[in-house]
């Protein structure tokens, strides 16, 4: 099922609505989908068929369908996404864009901006739960004029689920190797102005080893808690909040000085992150002109414990958003808004002769956009945007983007966009670490520049969705954060520098939906990637192909399903830091394709049973060089929903 905002008298009061988190926003996995309303491709939620970008919704269904706990394993299907995981579930997880950065990505959770300030600035997807979670948006190419700093190469927009109408819940238990526990339940209630919902999710497991050698197993805790409400007030006044906590703790092994390479260890990490959102949206003349207004809150803890040392970083952000909407005339829309940035940073740790890492640090950033959303005729739509960006450390920026979707017949439509990005450096490349990383004070923002050019056509009456996408990017000032500079302390050390050149990064990417029966389907996606450093050389975990396959069948009047799961990594490159010299070293990391075989049976309309199998043939791999990913893992569940 999929949603359309259609032109009615109370279309502007739906598009508040849904930015509220009011109307539901659905869609298909691995699909730029025609018909999907997608909140942060616009200032305003906005029809992708009108965006001109491309855009993948996994929606609720294609969540439970994979089952898999943790979210970043469900993103290697998104095209242009990669995933990099060093070991089992709850070490640090990192996603890649078309090439980018992992803080080349920005993370909205319930309209929170979730990337740390405190962990390089980037999103740490090791301790996101697929749990409560209603869909995921990956929106892809510059998106900084709509954004600002960190969505250099796009947004992922993370929505969990709301309440609804009368009272609605589901508890579920499951139990499997390396002592895995994971329990949750959740909570939904609404009614014609009021809805609210309420989940908490728990996972335990004893883990695997994350190194080559040793035997010592590297467990994980999890608890997620979240909480939201929507209130109509009036029929043009609404209110909404949302507040998400979670407390994690993962064991590691450290680096072995003797080897270079991680260690059986007893070392440990504890992570406590909280996100929190109101917001007020007000309908004036008609719907024509909407307001709203918001704060945002994001405030990480993260301690860190090893064997000889302890270190801590924590980060704040609040961003204070103002907006106005007005229709100028049918099918034409101008946006104005005001963001202000407050972010906080500090870190204490250990003095040494590299320098003296405990400091407090903070930044400002007030930033001025504007949009444009125009229908000029029926089957053509254009969106352009433009943001200043005046920040207390750094030089004014300013960003732009322009796109474009032409649907030429019924079944094809032709879209493109180009948009230029930043990113500011983050308070450890400028302010240093723990280790012998010294902090360059006077780094630039890291700037891009891309465009891309995509097709979409509807084949077999609607049946099968083939999608298209090439898309160029060039990066300026891209940072180094692993310089090694001779003249840095006795023995020289580690800084971050702005590299001269460009950064090159094109692809193509590919995406098929096809309903081959009623209840059987298939989607895959396919990139191919260059992504090389100004000097030329490949960077570093990109593969050059990615690919990935789920097929699905429902059967048993829809009381029984399987789903099997391919997903396939190219070789890629990686560094390695030896004893001796102290310089990196290129190395190859292995091909690898995982295989996950997920089931679920209905007893009663409200009592299901669930089974999965996670790296089904057992494949010995790893994604970062000597951190060894987990082998094959049997899990069980059960679940038990009500109000539905």
């Amino acid at each position: 099922m999929t949603t359309r905002i259609t032109r009615t008298t109370r279309s502007a009061l739906l598009l508040g609505l849904v930015s509220a988190g009011l109307i539901p926003v659905q869609g298909l996995a691995q699909q730029d989908e025609l018909e999907t309303i997608v909140v942060r491709a616009a200032r305003e939620p906005i029809d992708a068929a009108a965006s001109g970008s491309s855009v993948t919704v996994l929606d609720d269904s294609y969540l439970q369908q994979r089952q898999t706990a943790a979210l970043s394993e469900i993103l290697r299907a998104v095209p242009g996404a990669a995933v990099s995981r060093a070991g089992p579930m709850g070490t640090q997880t990192q996603l890649r864009l078309r090439g980018a950065e992992a803080n080349h990505t920005l993370v909205f959770i319930d309209g929170v901006r979730a990337n740390d300030p405190a962990q390089s600035g980037e999103f740490n997807f090791a301790h996101l739960l697929n749990a409560d979670i209603e869909a995921v948006e990956v929106i892809r190419g510059p998106q900084s004029a709509l954004w600002g700093s960190d969505a250099l190469a796009g947004v992922i927009n993370i929505r969990t689920r709301r309440g609804s109408d009368g009272l609605a819940g589901s508890v579920y238990a499951e139990g499997g190797e390396n002592s895995w526990r994971n329990f949750g339940a959740n909570a939904r209630y609404g009614n014609e102005r009021f809805r609210g919902a309420l989940g908490i999710a728990s996972v335990e497991t004893d883990g695997d080893n994350i190194s080559r050698q040793g035997g010592e197993d590297d467990g994980y805790e999890n608890t997620t808690l979240t909480g939201s409400f929507d209130w109509s007030a009036t029929e043009t006044l609404a209110f909404d909040g949302s507040l998400r906590y979670v407390d994690a703790t993962n064991d590691f092994d450290e680096t072995d000085f003797g080897t270079g390479l991680p260690a059986d260890s007893n070392s440990e990490t504890e992570v406590e992150q909280l996100y929190g959102r109101l917001g007020v949206t007000l309908s004036t003349l008609d719907g024509r002109w909407r307001h709203s207004a918001s704060i945002a809150l994001t405030d990480t803890d993260n301690d860190t414990r090893e064997q000889f040392s302890r270190s801590s970083s924590e980060g704040e952000v609040i961003v204070y958003t103002l907006q106005t909407s007005f229709d100028l005339a049918e099918g034409h829309t101008l946006t104005g808004a005001f963001e202000r940035w407050e972010e906080d940073f500090s870190q204490r740790g250990m003095a040494t002769e590299f320098g003296d890492p405990n400091r407090d640090e903070d930044i400002d950033t007030n930033s001025f956009i504007v949009e444009y959303r125009g229908q000029l005729t029926d089957t053509l739509s254009v969106l352009a945007s433009a943001r200043n960006d005046d920040n207390s450390d750094f030089d004014d920026k300013t960003t732009g983007r322009l796109s474009a979707a032409w649907q030429v017949t019924d079944a094809t439509t032709l879209r493109g966009a180009w948009g230029t990005g930043i990113k500011n450096p983050t308070f450890s490349e400028r302010f240093g670490f723990f280790t012998n990383f010294i902090g360059n004070p006077n780094l630039k923002p890291e700037e891009s520049t891309g465009w891309e050019v995509g097709v979409d056509q509807d084949l077999l009456s609607d049946r099968l969705r083939l999608s298209a996408t090439w898309f160029d990017e060039e990066l300026e000032d891209e940072i180094d954060g692993f310089f090694f500079d001779s003249s840095l302390g006795e023995f020289g050390g580690f800084t971050a520098i702005n590299e001269d050149g460009k950064s090159e990064r094109e692809g193509l990417e590919l995406a098929a939906r096809w309903l081959i029966v009623e209840g059987l389907s298939l989607n895959a996606a396919y990139t191919w990637l260059d992504s090389e450093d100004p000097d030329g050389s490949d960077e570093i975990r990109r593969a050059e192909h990615i690919a990935s396959a789920n097929l699905n069948w429902d059967f048993l009047a829809g009381r029984a399903s399987l789903n099997l799961q391919v997903d396939y990594n190219d070789e890629q490159d990686d560094f390695f830091f030896p004893p001796v010299p102290p310089f990196q070293e290129r190395v190859e990391l292995d091909s690898f394709t995982l295989v996950t075989l997920a089931g679920s049976y209905r007893l009663f309309d409200n009592l299901e049973l669930y089974a999965r199998v996670e790296n089904a043939t057992d494949e010995d791999y790893e994604e970062v060089l000597g951190f060894v990913a987990p082998g094959r893992t049997a899990i069980a569940g059960v679940r038990y929903s009500f109000g539905r």
